[in-house]
């Protein structure tokens, strides 16, 4: 069952650090995977993806809500 993971950014924060909760989920022996990710000053939306293909979605708080910030992953 996919995953989904979305991380909100507050105020003018451009870059954040994040486990993959999907890959934590999964994780037995090995820690599971920092993904390193940005959001431009003047964006409401950023995708990055954790080494095992993870989406993550990054949104801006404060800002006015798009069809594409609150739909499902998949």
């Amino acid at each position: 069952m996919p995953y989904e993971q979305t991380i909100v950014l507050l105020g003018p924060v451009t870059e954040f650090t994040v486990l993959c909760q999907a890959c934590a989920q999964r994780a037995v022996e090995k820690p599971s995977p920092l993904v390193h990710g940005t959001l431009r000053r003047h964006d409401d939306l950023a995708w990055t993806e954790c080494p095992s293909g993870h989406l993550i979605r990054a949104i801006r708080a404060g800002r006015d809500v798009h069809a594409e910030l609150t739909t499902p992953l998949w």
